[in-house]
C-alpha cells in the first residue's frame, strides 16, 4: 500500500477503528497508521465500545454489519455517550443502512467498500480539525 503522510494528517488525530474482517481490519489500520493517525482496534462492537469509553477518541470508523454489537448498535451508544463524536460507518452490502444512519445522525460520514484510505483520511482528518 502507499500512502503519502504529506497528504494525511500535519498533527496526531485519534481514530478507532471496528471490523469484524481481520484482513480489513489490519489493512486499515495500517492506512490510517500511514496517514499519521494514531490507530485504535476492535474486532467487534463490544470490543470498540470498550475502547471507546477508555481510551481519548477522535474519530470512529466501523463497519456496519458485525456479529453481536454491530455497527448501527455502536454508532449509537457512542452517540448517545458523546454527542459530538466523529461518526463514519462503512459497508460492502447495502448502501441504504449507511444513509439511514447518516440521516438519524447515528453517523456523519458513510463509505461503501472498497475505498480509498487517503480520500477518507483526508475528509475524517479535515473533519476532526474543524470541531
Amino acid at each position: 500500500m502507499r500512502v503519502s503522510q504529506s497528504t494525511c494528517a500535519d498533527r496526531t488525530q485519534s481514530i478507532l477503528i471496528v471490523d469484524d474482517d481481520e484482513n480489513i481490519l489490519e489493512l486499515l489500520a495500517e492506512g490510517f497508521n500511514w496517514c499519521g493517525f494514531n490507530v485504535f482496534k476492535a474486532q467487534d462492537g463490544l470490543g470498540g465500545w470498550r475502547l471507546f469509553k477508555s481510551e481519548s477518541i477522535d474519530i470512529v470508523l466501523t463497519d456496519i454489519y458485525m456479529p453481536g454489537i454491530d455497527g448501527i448498535e455502536l454508532s449509537s451508544r457512542i452517540r448517545n455517550h458523546s454527542p459530538h463524536a466523529i461518526i463514519a460507518v462503512m459497508t460492502g452490502g447495502d448502501a441504504d443502512i449507511g444513509r439511514k444512519l447518516l440521516n438519524d445522525g447515528l453517523a456523519d460520514y458513510f463509505f461503501t467498500k472498497p475505498f480509498a484510505i487517503t480520500s477518507v483520511c483526508k475528509t475524517l482528518l479535515l473533519e476532526a480539525q474543524t470541531t
